[in-house]
């Protein structure tokens, strides 16, 4: 009888460490695509807010944006975040958004001032 719970306990460990070998890999790759989105998110938030704050800070100094861009990259690294290529392209992104939020407050501003009369 000890022998058929001996059999019986080494199978269920053999199911279960089974089991987990084939769980394990597919809960890592779960695990990471949602770090990566959370990451990708926070960093996408980081970028758009250190955008605004370089604008902000050297719109008058820096017509063509280099102290801008240069000041978005520092703050990215500082913080330990790597500027690849794809980092850049999100600064673009975060300058294109500011850039078109600021045309449509300057439309919407002669608007109201010429009362919606275009000469």
């Amino acid at each position: 009888m000890t022998n058929l719970y001996e059999i019986t306990g080494n199978l269920l460990a053999a199911f279960v460490v089974g089991l987990l070998a084939y769980l394990a890999p597919k809960a890592k790759v779960w695990f990471l695509a949602k770090t990566d989105a959370a990451t990708q998110k926070r960093l996408q938030l980081l970028v758009q807010s250190f955008a605004r704050a370089a604008e902000q800070l050297y719109h008058d100094q820096d017509p063509a944006g280099t102290q801008r861009k240069q000041f978005v990259q520092d703050q990215l690294r500082a913080l330990g975040v790597e500027v690849t290529e794809a980092v850049i392209n999100m600064i673009e992104g975060a300058v294109w958004e500011i850039n078109t939020e600021n045309r449509k407050a300057l439309v919407q501003t002669k608007e109201s001032v010429s009362g919606g009369t275009y000469e």
